[in-house]
């Protein structure tokens, strides 16, 4: 909820300015790009709790 108050008062500026359709497109892009990104950052990343369960598993694989 705090992240859609914050891009509608970042947007509310903009729209009281009246800007035309090709600023929005600009944002849109943009906030896509910024996906993106953040989405290959966290690609290969393991959650603590499953990185606890592959170690216990191994390790308890290893002691027979």
């Amino acid at each position: 909820m705090k992240k859609l108050l914050a891009v509608l008062l970042t947007a509310a500026p903009l729209v009281l300015a009246g800007c035309n359709g090709a600023l929005w497109g600009q944002l849109v892009v943009l906030m896509i790009t910024v996906g993106i990104f953040l989405g290959t950052l966290s690609l290969g990343r393991v959650s603590e709790a499953a990185r606890s369960r592959a170690d216990g598993a191994s390790s308890t694989a290893g002691r027979s």
